[in-house]
């Protein structure tokens, strides 16, 4: 009798297990190409902790606008903020495996000065608007006034006769690059259309057309765009969150 009862229960076991695989394994299939749904992400990059950051790093771009723009002899002209959640690369840093999705903020500001840029990019400098680098120092040793300054001196060619890197000023967050002769300016973010509510483009001014603003502030040489772009470790984005993989069947993080 106990015999026939062991039997039994090996064989419910075995049941169950030949039952519960493929449930498991259609849980992970559904979890690889289906979940989460375009609205689960919303609500997962709008959690209390994703919107401080998001909060902090806006801050921060809204912050380094206002000084430069404050600057005597710059011109606000338009300032881009793109914000996207996506998923990670398989080469990143974030594994695809660990991370769900990546938040980070592509965001430039634009501004004209219509005198000397030299004569600005030494107010800019002393308006202590960001720590630029020193002459040599840091990743992007390029990035200093003293060498747009000799850069322009020297129109572009050093002492051995090898052309100079191109002149900017550049900070651990930000980089601040100019119309410069030879070198052709980049065009701005596009307007879109974006493939989903995970990418959110806000302009200032809203309605501006960015292309054609920046063509009429150069135009018959009325005036040098300058470009502040921001990121860090020479990546031209700001990634302020992101969300990890766990949970079950789309409850929690997945």
């Amino acid at each position: 009798m106990k015999k026939l009862l062991k039997d039994v229960a090996t064989s419910l076991v075995y049941l169950v297990v030949m039952l519960v695989n493929p449930l498991l394994n259609g849980v992970q299939s559904l979890r690889a190409h289906h979940w989460p749904t375009e609205r689960r992400k919303l609500r997962l990059i709008g959690s209390p902790t994703a919107r401080a950051a998001r909060a902090a790093e806006r801050e921060r771009i809204r912050g380094l606008v206002e000084a430069l723009g404050a600057v005597e002899g710059v011109e606000h002209l338009l300032t881009q903020v793109l914000d996207q959640s996506t998923r990670p690369s398989s080469y990143g840093l974030d594994h695809p495996r660990d991370t769900l999705l990546v938040c980070r903020i592509h965001a430039r500001a634009y501004f004209v000065v219509r005198e000397d840029v030299l004569d600005v990019l030494r107010r800019i400098e002393a308006a202590n608007v960001a720590e630029w680098q020193a002459n040599g120092q840091g990743p992007d040793p390029h990035g200093s006034l003293e060498h747009a300054l000799r850069w322009y001196r020297d129109g572009g060619v050093d002492a051995n006769g090898w052309r100079m890197d191109p002149p900017c000023l550049s900070s651990p967050g930000a980089k601040l690059t100019w119309d410069r002769p030879g070198i052709p300016p980049r065009d701005p973010i596009p307007a879109g259309p974006y493939p989903n509510r995970l990418f959110v483009l806000e302009q200032t001014p809203p309605d501006a057309d960015a292309a054609r603003l920046l063509d009429e502030a150069r135009a018959d040489g009325r005036g040098v765009v300058l470009e502040l772009a921001f990121g860090a470790d020479w990546v031209d984005y700001c990634q302020y969150h992101k969300v990890a993989r766990g949970g079950f069947a789309g409850r929690g993080r997945l």
